[in-house]
């Protein structure tokens, strides 16, 4: 501030040439020690003949600002389910941005590249020869299954049905009928179709008798 001090006694009892004489100091590196109110004061001091501009740059402030606030939730991304977890169907396996982790049998991918069950099982975590530069994510139908299998057998299937032990749920079964057995929807399907039919049955009737 030592500077600013002799620099204003200058312009207040000095003359033009004092003025032209510091300008090149407060435009080259003494220019950020100027602060608003002495470039106020200097402007005022400063006679009509006389030129000294100073150059306002752009300034951001440093907080309280919502331009500053990039600190966004985190989006739960990572291993929903380790090895040899019990999944359901549909049930998350992996989110991911990007195919980190591809899917394998028993699983696919959504559009957002989260990886999730096809079938009930358990979660494993493998490589396939014929991809080897892809890790692969696939469900196991049962719990000493090994993956990936051979691609040169059958691939295992799961058709959703059960033995049933209880004779009771047994029977039941058995004697299970439809929804549309039960409301009778079949026999009125059944009617309405004998019915078109003997509409179109009486309307060829009376071309017949015409062409015989």
């Amino acid at each position: 501030m030592s500077f600013l001090r002799e620099l204003v006694g200058r312009l207040a009892f000095g003359g033009a040439s004092t003025v032209s004489r510091n300008v090149s100091v407060i435009g080259g590196m003494q220019r950020h020690c100027v602060s608003r109110s002495v470039r106020n004061h200097l402007s005022l001091q400063l006679q009509p003949g006389s030129q000294l501009q100073f150059v306002r740059y752009a300034t951001k402030k440093a907080a309280s600002s919502r331009t500053n606030d990039y600190n966004s939730k985190g989006k739960r991304l990572g291993l929903k389910r380790a090895e040899g977890s019990e999944v359901k169907t549909g049930q998350i396996i992996f989110r991911q941005r990007g195919t980190k982790w591809f899917p394998g049998e028993n699983a696919s991918i959504g559009r957002d590249h989260t990886v999730f069950a096809l079938e009930p099982g358990f979660v494993r975590y493998y490589r396939d020869p014929f991809h080897p530069e892809r890790r692969l994510i696939g469900v196991a139908l049962y719990p000493d299954m090994r993956l990936p299998t051979s691609h040169w057998q059958p691939r295992l299937r799961r058709f959703g049905r059960l033995p049933i032990s209880d004779p009771v749920e047994a029977e039941k079964e058995r004697t299970r009928i439809s929804r549309k057995e039960y409301y009778g929807w079949l026999k009125k399907e059944e009617r309405t179709a004998k019915r078109m039919a003997d509409r179109k049955k009486g309307a060829t009737q009376p071309e017949q008798y015409e062409s015989s």
